[in-house]
């Protein structure tokens, strides 16, 4: 604590004032302060107080920092690996809220970057150049060059530069990535060329065939970095790649269906339906039941009901089945479907028929009741979900749905109580004994937990003395 006639006392301000003195100057804010202490430590002799300079110029705020861009320049030349790095990455992200960003006069000494030993910094150094935008175009060559550099992420870097910097140089540097997809080269290299390509635009339409190959690479990501390439050359190149995207919906990795089905969204749902491969027949019509507009396509549909594919059919059936009252004027193919092979057509099929063709509804519970006895589970589970789509006009047939309550397997005895539940209370009346038999005693913990939420959900699980069961 001061006294009073101190003589450090004339540099005690109010609580609230932003003044700093450092190294004998006062600065009216402390982030000019720093600054300047930072400025000083970018010449001193240990490496680490020179990284710490770098990092303390780049959290100054985009607008202060960008005024002292002459010392992150001068720290692209630093003996110090760390120090290089740090000023390449905020010169990377350097934004000028008012007018040219001054590092675009500072093109030359990044691009001497690209030399760099670390690939790190020329990863970076690469970012900056095509942030530049046209001021790097006198780097032109030097980024041509870093197609071919040793590290994939930095030949990525630089397609994307070259893409944004120079476009006429693109048919080049497109020819240059296609020699990368060979099998013999290593499957990162593979990966970043094929993605490379995608920022090549339209003029990557010729190397389509090599990207198709892509799509079957047994690198994953090299096939992922495939789909996407092929979603932005444009809808043009989608379009014809998209049987190969389509066969892609089914591939063992998560990211390649992604970026197929992302890719298959500029493709029209009409080409995707009247398309000779069956994934791609799935997909249209799967797409074509969540539009707005599916009724449109509702012919195509209909006819993919006979399709030879049982996945086709049972996609068009539950689209067919989203397409209202428009689907009641295709009934002989919807009633004809009922007795489909493929147990996933029948419950869409029945939800048609049991709102739009009544008519046809005697007949059509009639055939799902008489899957309940097969022997494959899945195909009894499908008849009494298709039973259960009919509600309340199922009731004369739910005699053979309670009968199925028993049945050995979980998933049948789960279905035949949704089917109850979906006819109402009358239906869950069907079969209350069983419920609460099954409420009691059954092996399967969700079977216990469904059947008594079913009888309280009727309240009649007091009948069964099941009020205070748990």
């Amino acid at each position: 604590k001061t006294q009073p006639g101190d003589s450090r006392d004339a540099h005690i301000w109010p609580v609230m004032s932003q003044k700093v003195r450092y190294n004998g100057t006062t600065f009216e804010r402390r982030h000019l302060a720093a600054a300047q202490m930072a400025k000083d430590m970018l010449s001193m002799g240990d490496p680490i107080m020179r990284r710490l300079a770098t990092a303390a110029l780049s959290h100054l705020g985009q607008g202060e920092a960008l005024k002292h861009c002459q010392d992150f320049v001068k720290a692209l030349k630093d003996p110090d690996r760390g120090v290089r790095y740090s000023a390449t990455v905020y010169l990377a992200f350097a934004r000028s809220f008012s007018g040219p960003s001054p590092v675009q006069e500072h093109t030359a000494e990044v691009a001497e970057l690209l030399q760099d030993e670390d690939p790190g910094i020329r990863y970076w150094a690469i970012e900056t150049l095509a942030n530049q935008g046209f001021a790097s175009q006198p780097q032109a060559e030097k980024l041509h060059t870093a197609l071919q550099d040793i590290d994939p992420h930095c030949r990525l870097a630089a397609a994307k530069a070259v893409a944004r910097v120079t476009p006429n140089y693109i048919p080049e540097a497109a020819a240059l990535l296609v020699q990368s997809l060979d099998i013999e080269e290593p499957e990162i290299f593979r990966k970043s060329a094929v993605e490379g390509l995608g920022y090549m635009g339209e003029e990557a339409l010729k190397y389509l065939p090599r990207l198709k190959q892509m799509l079957q690479d047994s690198y994953p990501l090299a096939r992922a970095a495939a789909a996407w390439s092929i979603s932005q050359i444009g809808a043009n190149a989608v379009e014809q790649c998209c049987e190969e995207l389509a066969r892609c919906l089914d591939d063992a990795d998560l990211d390649v269906r992604v970026k197929a089905s992302t890719a298959l969204q500029a493709l029209d749902i009409g080409t995707a339906l009247g398309s000779s491969e069956p994934a791609l027949r799935c997909w249209g019509a799967g797409k074509a039941g969540e539009a707005p507009d599916g009724v449109e396509y509702v012919e195509a549909l209909a006819g993919l009901l006979q399709d030879d594919y049982k996945e086709v059919r049972a996609k068009a059936a539950w689209a067919m089945a989203a397409m209202g009252s428009a689907a009641a004027d295709y009934m002989a193919v919807i009633t004809m479907a009922v007795k489909d092979e493929n147990p996933d057509v029948w419950p869409p099929m029945l939800r048609i028929i049991s709102r739009h063709l009544p008519q046809a509804l005697t007949e059509a519970l009639t055939e799902m009741s008489s899957h309940m006895a097969e022997g494959d589970p899945e195909r009894r589970c499908r008849a009494i979900e298709a039973t259960g789509a009919a509600r309340e006009a199922a009731l004369p047939f739910l005699d053979a749905v309670a009968g199925c309550l028993e049945d050995e397997n979980v998933a049948v005895r789960l279905a035949s109580m949704e089917a109850l539940h979906c006819a109402g209370k009358r239906g869950v009346r069907k079969g209350d004994k069983t419920l609460a038999k099954l409420a009691k005693t059954d092996p399967d913990s969700q079977v216990r937990r469904e059947a008594l939420g079913l009888l309280r959900n009727y309240m009649i699980a007091g009948k069964f003395g099941l009020d205070n069961v748990f």
